[in-house]
């Protein structure tokens, strides 16, 4: 996700360098939809990592848990 992330974040930059030197009419309210398009899957993005990283430290902590409860019993 970290690819998309930089991709993402470099067309923004491009996109918001190009309507900076765009005169006001329709090409520059179309070119700030699409900026703004950007920017809300930019956020997505980040929210699906941060709640995927949050999901994997969950299952850890319930795994350590499990064993702390349940310890393997080792057999010779």
């Amino acid at each position: 996700m970290q690819e998309a992330i930089t991709v993402l974040e470099k067309a923004e930059a491009v996109l918001m360098k190009r309507i900076r030197a765009m005169k006001d009419g329709s090409p520059k309210w179309a070119a700030s939809a699409r900026l703004n398009e950007i920017r809300s899957a930019l956020k997505m993005i980040k929210m699906y990592e941060k709640g995927a990283a949050e999901f994997a430290a969950e299952q850890d902590d319930l795994l350590k848990e499990a064993l702390m409860m349940n310890p393997p019993i080792a057999q010779a």
